[in-house]
């Protein structure tokens, strides 16, 4: 990074300069609990206190690269004038290092409202009722700061300990200054960029969610979040999107005409209620100024009918109709001894340790327990075969006192001289997670009796058009490929030393293999978490040079491979 760019991510922030400074060394990082394009949200303890806060750790270099230095200022902005609203995370700390601007937030321990809409299917109507109110408070706070979100979605709303939400993920949000002589004085730093924002909009956001004043870059309006609203409740109520296609480019169009249709059997009231909010003007939308504000959508009759007595004013107060429940919970259960233990800071060691977490939790149920070192886990090499995948298998593992990352390889990689080596677990509980697969998965049949790892939607393009698969990343290691309309097997890439990684945006990324390379498309647009999982799991079969040239596009460093210095790795080679 130049001197010119440190001097642009280090520059000195009037509005948050009251939030209180940090470093790395007074927090133990407990597990990842969350990741975007250029940031991973972390779970961390605070030395001293015990406090539990999310740290949010933003790549100084990605935000150079991807121009966003700006929207991470912005967020900060934002997050500092939400201070004292009980409906978004807090900004409790600032800090960084040379590689790593850090945020410390609230944590929300019960994860965000999209895992419980998931879990359930849908939601009842008196839940529904009781989160659109909230998110109605919420969003009458911001808008009364004069903040716009612009990327309101379930994901974005976390749930606390008692089950009330706190909204999250201000990057994509836009303060819209009045002219009053405090707020001209707060914000005199204010970019051309930032009063650009004020007038037109950028396109930010969800597909299924953004509004079309979004998608067509008009003026900015807080009725954008009240689109947004509108298709929360719809999420809500059916546990399906408003707005859906096979492909993006169906969504954006039926966005932007507004084109929807609601179920026969969708309740009468919250129909009327999702009617006037999506509306393709938004000064004509429920809750907007013009239409009498947050006091005209209130009285809507979809909220007369709330159970409670005391509602507006008083929802924190009350009993959440949702009950948590412990599975969707991201608090690890840790002893004090066990807390004892985890060194502070953030290094390869701690990265290593994180790493081997998360892919604890992306495994299938009752994997964790191999993920994480049981006792009863024991590794053996096998004769290297990408042609025979059912003889095949991986370890994710975690780098604490009975680790392989420790036992195995100083630099935290297992030790190999063969260019491919891969492994079985032998364990009871390997046999029983592969038996539920079986009977859970309806791709296991597509992956030769393998363990998978990873599985998700991707768009994949050949020539000029883009085909929509099912991509299932297994024990092997091995990546599948299904048709999932014709729930048939399309093809397989093959695993091999030489398999590179090359991401260029949010959502596209490539994998180059020997004579081919696939170029895919996260609809999610979360091409990123794609990318370090790949990295992550190709760390665990092969041992790879740390002096090899390598190509010029994105890292994704796995923490093991301590001995690759990453101001030289600018992309992964794999």
């Amino acid at each position: 990074m130049s001197t010119s760019e440190t001097t642009t991510m280090t520059a000195p922030n009037p509005v948050a300069s009251r939030i209180p400074k940090k470093t790395v060394k007074d927090f133990k990082f407990i597990k990842e609990i969350g990741n975007g394009a250029y940031s991973t949200v972390f779970l961390a303890i605070e030395n001293g206190s015990n406090r539990e806060l999310a740290i949010k750790a933003v790549s100084k270099e990605l935000v150079t690269r991807l121009k966003k230095i700006s929207q991470v200022f912005r967020e900060k902005d934002i997050l500092a004038r939400l201070t004292d609203c009980p409906y978004a995370v807090k900004l409790y700390c600032t800090f960084q290092d040379e590689k790593t601007l850090y945020f410390g937030l609230t944590y929300c321990p019960n994860g965000d409202l999209l895992q419980y809409i998931t879990d359930a299917g849908h939601l009842e109507e008196d839940v529904v009722r009781f989160y659109s109110a909230e998110l109605v408070e919420a969003l009458e706070q911001l808008h009364n700061r004069h903040i716009v979100h612009r990327d309101l979605k379930p994901e974005n709303i976390l749930l606390t300990d008692d089950m009330h939400i706190q909204l999250t993920d201000f990057g994509s949000g836009v303060i819209i200054e009045n002219n009053n002589a405090d707020s001209q004085s707060d914000d005199r730093k204010s970019s051309d960029e930032e009063k650009k924002l004020k007038r037109t909009n950028s396109f930010v956001g969800t597909a299924q969610f953004v509004a079309p004043e979004i998608l067509k870059r008009g003026a900015i309006h807080v009725g954008s979040d009240l689109w947004s609203l509108g298709c929360i409740i719809y999420q809500m109520t059916t546990g399906k999107h408003l707005f859906r296609g096979s492909h993006e480019y169906d969504i954006y169009n039926a966005v932007s005409r507004a084109a929807y249709k609601l179920p026969d059997e969708f309740p009468s009231l919250t129909a009327d209620l999702v009617r006037n909010l999506i509306v393709l003007e938004p000064s004509a939308r429920l809750g907007s100024e013009e239409t009498g504000g947050m006091a005209k959508l209130k009285l809507h009759p979809f909220f007369s009918q709330f159970s409670y007595d005391n509602k507006w004013g008083n929802l924190l107060d009350q009993r959440s109709p949702l009950e948590a429940k412990e599975k969707l919970s991201s608090r690890p259960k840790l002893s004090n001894d066990e807390l004892q233990t985890i060194s502070s800071g953030f290094d390869d060691r701690v990265e290593a340790r994180l790493i081997g977490l998360r892919m604890a939790a992306d495994a299938p149920s009752g994997l964790d327990a191999i993920v994480t070192g049981s006792s009863n886990m024991s590794l053996t090499k096998t004769t290297p075969s990408l042609n025979k995948t059912d003889s095949q298998s991986s370890s994710s593992d975690q780098s604490n006192a009975s680790s392989l990352y420790s036992s195995s390889s100083q630099n935290g990689l297992f030790n190999n001289n063969a260019p491919v080596t891969a492994r079985r677990l032998q364990s009871p509980d390997y046999a029983l997670s592969l038996s539920e697969q079986a009977s859970k998965n309806v791709y296991h049949k597509f992956v030769q009796n393998n363990l998978i790892i990873k599985q998700g939607i991707l768009d994949k393009k050949k020539g000029l058009f883009a085909k929509r698969r099912m991509f299932l990343i297994t024990e092997g290691p091995a990546i599948f490929y299904v048709d999932p309309d014709a729930m048939e097997l399309k093809g397989t890439i093959s695993w091999t030393a030489d398999l590179r990684l090359e991401q260029k945006d949010m959502k596209t990324f490539l994998i180059h293999v020997p004579g081919r390379a696939y170029h895919l498309t996260d609809p999610e647009q979360d091409a990123t978490s794609w990318c370090k999982s790949l990295a992550q799991i190709h760390s665990r079969y092969y041992s790879t040079d740390p002096n090899r040239k390598l190509s010029t596009t994105t890292t994704y460093s796995s923490g093991s491979l301590s001995s690759m210095p990453p101001s030289t790795v600018p992309v992964t080679e794999l």
